[in-house]
């Protein structure tokens, strides 16, 4: 039923029902008065009565009608209702099962963090025990090749006859190739622990160039090989790069050219190019060997890739490790480097090192002076004669013969020790005056016995000759106490050299020899004595600059006016940090600065700030802290005498004119 209609169906009944009781009240008050029953009164009882009636009903209907609409509306209302409990309960049901979802993600991804942190963790202790491996295994192949090279060096100076001599060459040459294959397997594995570290400063082309010819151009030759150096101008005089590692690349490149070359030439050609706006020294290693195949050439740069498969080059060995240590080198050095290869014809690596200098063209006579070739190398320390006592720390029994039978032909006296504690209870018994200390040994190890020794207030020069030769074991022996660090298989020459700083022939040196053993002669001379026109042109300012040193270690005017102003600008900032490090008596810090200023101050000849600066080094080594002041002051005198001194625009005049007075005087 429409609104509408309820609405007139109700006023009807509420109109009836109001006329029904009108009625009625009008009849009563109709007998009340005139007191008769007639028909009359019987019509007006029915029209009373019927409206009554209709009412009644109208009223019943109405109520029916209403009581039913109610009903539907309610039973409307209940289905809703149910309809949305549904809709509710279907929606709080998929809030638990994404809830539930939820949860199983989140402890998925709990469980894949922890999986991660664990295999993270395996990872690390994987490289650190990879680390101890490599480092133990170094140790231990070392130090038997220690006593085959040693010895197979001494008995070649025995005068063995032709037939010996080749047998000792072959002992030597190919304990060499296992050497290499150590330091290559070393150098891989730092390159993949990402602990492969450079040491970048300033270097002369020619310098490199210089150092290479001298180590393979004989072998070149004793292959009946041409070797050259091409230099095409202009080159730059300096490149910024790590010279050990640099050296690495070209001479990995040069070895394997000469090894892989029958007959013909092996070159560097050397020229300056610029890619993408940036400057890069070319090293184009060239030769006319074997060459590599096409199918084979992508390959090199691979790990253990051979590419000398065939069986009529298989002779030529490797560890397929050379090249992909090269190419990560000059990566990291900012370089690049390609091949090109034709079989049987040859191959060209060609290395890019970036200049990051200025290309200058030098004068026209020097473009004409070839590389100088370092002189042939002879027996090491064979005419050389010490004197001292030295404490021999060593637990393996070849070692302790070879170097026993090396200072004895020196003219030492030896003692031996098995083991650190052996050698802490000699040392405290015994006086000596150097001891070589060798680190990884039963008992007691090499570290342990250089810190007790110290504690014991023993100092004797202590030289750690060990095989332990991975990045940062230098640093552990030096920060034991240990004076120097020589690897295994020690390098003869080198332990002759570094006693030598320490003993003579008349016996041990005393503590200013010391300090100035690393001193070449020319800066051990007499102080140049200033002329009255040399003292009066540069208002009587110290003359820092030996000019006959300083060339020697240059040797090129034009360099020198580059790298003063070099000097200047690192080492003004570098004393300003020495004397904040000396303030703070930070030994480590002290060290650093001090050996930096020194190395700076030698290369231009600057002697007094080198011997000052060397002084200090050893005191920071020692951790003698009340030193550090009064050297950093007599450093920084004798620097802001050399900064007044180079500021005078005839500063290389008046070093020249006082050289030349000394000269004259001691000639």
């Amino acid at each position: 039923m429409h609104k509408a209609s309820r609405i007139s169906l109700t006023i009807i009944t509420v109109l009836v029902i109001a006329l029904s009781i009108s009625g009625a009240i009008a009849l009563w008050l109709y007998s009340a008065l005139v007191n008769r029953e007639d028909i009359v009164v019987a019509i007006m009882q029915l029209m009373v009565i019927i409206p009554i009636c209709l009412g009644i009903i109208l009223f019943s209907i109405r109520y029916t009608s209403n009581q039913k609409e109610s009903n539907q509306l309610q039973q409307h209302l209940e289905q809703a209702m149910q309809k949305l409990t549904a809709e509710l309960e279907a929606e709080k049901a998929r809030t638990q099962a994404a809830q539930l979802q939820t949860d199983q993600i989140n402890r998925q991804l709990e469980l894949s963090v922890s999986h991660a942190n664990t295999i993270t963790q395996q990872a690390a202790e994987a490289h650190k025990t990879k680390g101890q491996f490599l480092s133990n295994m170094s140790h231990r192949i070392r130090t038997p090749m220690n006593a085959i090279i040693g010895f197979s060096e001494m008995l070649a100076e025995e005068n063995p006859n032709d037939e010996q001599k080749k047998q000792l060459k072959v002992i030597c040459d190919s304990s060499r190739y296992l050497l290499q294959l150590i330091n290559d397997i070393l150098d891989f594995s730092k390159i993949e622990a990402g602990k492969f570290d450079l040491d970048m400063t300033e270097i002369t082309v020619n310098s490199i160039l210089s150092s290479v010819e001298s180590l393979m151009k004989p072998a070149a030759e004793e292959k009946g090989l041409q070797f050259e150096i091409i230099k095409n101008q202009p080159l730059p005089r300096f490149i910024r790069t790590d010279p050990t590692r640099f050296k690495q690349c070209l001479m990995n490149l040069v070895g394997n050219a000469v090894k892989f070359t029958r007959n013909g030439f092996v070159r560097i050609n050397v020229s300056s190019e610029s890619q993408d706006n940036k400057g890069f020294v070319r090293f184009d290693v060239e030769d006319s060997g074997i060459g590599i195949a096409a199918d084979k050439l992508e390959n090199v740069f691979e790990p253990f890739a051979r590419v000398d498969t065939g069986s009529s080059i298989r002779r030529f060995g490797g560890t397929g490790l050379g090249l992909v240590i090269t190419k990560h080198i000059t990566e990291l050095l900012g370089g690049k480097i390609s091949v090109k290869s034709a079989f049987e014809k040859g191959t060209t690596f060609s290395l890019f090192i970036p200049a990051d200098v200025e290309i200058k063209q030098p004068a026209a006579e020097k473009e004409q002076q070839p590389v100088e070739t370092a002189p042939a190398k002879t027996a090491a320390g064979s005419n050389i004669k010490l004197k001292g006592r030295v404490l021999i720390v060593e637990d393996s029994p070849t070692n302790q013969m070879l170097i026993d039978l090396l200072l004895k032909k020196l003219g030492l006296v030896t003692d031996l020790a098995e083991n650190g504690l052996q050698a802490v209870q000699k040392t405290a018994a015994k006086r000596y005056d150097v001891i070589l200390m060798d680190i990884l040994m039963p008992v007691m190890n090499g570290y342990e016995a250089a810190r007790q020794i110290r504690i014991n207030s023993i100092d004797t020069p202590i030289i750690a000759l060990t095989a332990c030769a991975m990045k940062g074991d230098d640093e552990k022996c030096f920060a034991a106490g240990c004076n120097e660090y020589l690897s295994k298989p020690t390098d003869r020459k080198k332990l002759v050299d570094t006693l030598a700083k320490y003993l003579s022939a008349e016996g041990p040196k005393h503590l200013s020899q010391i300090i100035q053993n690393n001193t070449p002669e020319k800066q051990k001379k007499e102080p140049i004595m200033q002329t009255a026109d040399t003292a009066t042109s540069i208002e009587q300012t110290e003359i820092e600059v030996d000019w006959q040193l300083l060339m020697e270690r240059i040797g090129d005017e034009d360099l020198i006016d580059e790298i003063v102003p070099i000097f200047l600008k690192d080492n003004i900032e570098r004393i300003k940090l020495l004397e904040e490090s000396v303030k703070k008596n930070d030994s480590r810090e002290v060290k650093f600065y001090a050996h930096s200023i020194k190395g700076a101050s030698g290369a231009i000849g600057a002697s007094a700030i080198f011997d000052l600066g060397k002084e200090l080094e050893y005191a920071a080594r020692d951790e003698q802290t009340e030193k550090y002041a009064p050297l950093f002051e007599k450093i920084k005198s004798h620097f802001d005498n050399l900064l007044a001194f180079l500021e005078n625009k005839d500063w290389k005049q008046v070093a020249k004119a006082a050289a030349e007075s000394h000269n004259h005087k001691t000639s």
